[in-house]
């Protein structure tokens, strides 16, 4: 297996984990109940495509919030707000979400005394500017749900697949090469932590996982990979990353966004 193949996924895994779980900005409940659908789609805002869309160029981040809920219409068909498509860099964002009351029906309006729960579905593909020697193709489904609204503990609970194509430029005598990477995440019961003015905030506890294929090209075999992350309110986080059945420990930095295994 080829080294840089392996830290090639190794860094297109870790750097979408850490771009799941981080924000610019306080993402996490107060203490009090919520009180409007703004604040609930923010704590829902992470920046997927800021890590997805770097791929190790900084340069190349976008980050994405989540839908405006004043722009978005309910329709009582769906039973759910769809929002209107937006394009930035090259890249397509749909997103919809669905109000729940406590049994899990449906509701055409929020209600802070009465919606439980909201569940959030977006959609995100393009190819984004090309920059440095690398493009960038990338498909992307979110399906998450944020409970526990009518509590001070708020959970969030969900799924992510991906997948992308890097396109490096040919310099000779280097050929140009592609890797194709299809992962898919899932995030299970993370607590969110009260705001904090002013900084940053990471899940309280819960986990997240992720499997990884990466293939170079038409080389064979692919590179597979599972990584487990369990939270404990800091911003430095354990993780678990499995490659090729061998097993590694590392502590992923959510404030700087770095990875160190031992």
């Amino acid at each position: 297996m080829s080294t840089r193949r392996t830290a090639v996924a190794t860094m297109l895994a870790l750097t979408v984990l850490v771009g799941a779980c981080s924000s610019d900005s306080p993402v996490g409940p107060s203490t009090q109940r919520t009180t409007t659908l703004s604040q609930v789609l923010s704590e829902m805002s992470l920046p997927w495509m800021s890590a997805a869309s770097s791929v190790g160029d900084k340069s190349r981040a976008l980050s994405i919030g989540g839908p405006v809920a004043s722009n978005c219409v309910y329709s009582a068909t769906l039973q759910s707000f769809a929002c209107p498509a937006t394009t930035s860099n090259g890249l397509t964002i749909t997103q919809s979400f669905t109000l729940l009351d406590a049994s899990g029906k449906p509701q055409s309006q929020f209600d802070a005394n009465a919606t439980a729960a909201v569940h959030l579905k977006s959609t995100i593909a393009g190819t984004p500017s090309p920059t440095g020697m690398s493009t960038l193709t990338i498909d992307q489904q979110l399906d998450m749900t944020l409970s526990g609204l009518l509590t001070s503990t708020h959970v969030l609970n969900g799924a992510m697949t991906t997948h992308m194509t890097v396109m490096t430029t040919s310099v000779p005598p280097t050929p140009p090469t592609s890797f194709d990477v299809t992962m898919s995440m899932s995030m299970s019961n993370l607590v969110l932590p009260p705001s904090i003015s002013g900084g940053n905030t990471w899940p309280l506890s819960g986990t997240i996982t992720e499997d990884l294929t990466s293939l170079d090209g038409a080389k064979s075999p692919a590179i597979t990979m599972h990584v487990t992350l369990t939270f404990n309110g800091t911003s430095k986080v354990a993780a678990i990353v499995t490659i090729g059945g061998l097993a590694q420990q590392c502590t992923i930095d959510l404030s700087t966004g770095t990875s160190t295994c031992g």
